[in-house]
């Protein structure tokens, strides 16, 4: 009796170990796809913010508007703007 007992207890023991041991691996592979996702979206990040500062700095501005308008471009002040309201032409004074 004894030995059935302690050969029972033995694959009880196997069965659960093979078990957790499963479950581990597929944590450890969800874990890990994640931690992949996040190295991805983490460099598309940096790049889009090298983009953003590279292109929005004002230096860089004043180079493209020369680039691409030349002298095409005006400086307006704001009492040339006008202002339509219900199909009616208005100039702000």
């Amino acid at each position: 009796m004894k030995k059935y007992i302690i050969i029972f207890l033995i694959t009880f023991l196997i069965i659960i170990t093979s078990i957790t041991k499963n479950s581990t691996r597929e944590l450890e592979n969800i874990i890990f796809n994640t931690e992949e996702k996040i190295k991805i979206l983490v460099g598309k990040k940096e790049m889009v913010m090298l983009q953003n500062n590279y292109l929005s700095s004002p230096q860089r501005l004043f180079e493209l508007k020369k680039k691409f308008f030349g002298k095409d471009l005006e400086v307006l002040e704001l009492k040339k703007f006008k202002y339509f309201y219900n199909n009616e032409k208005k100039q702000v004074e």
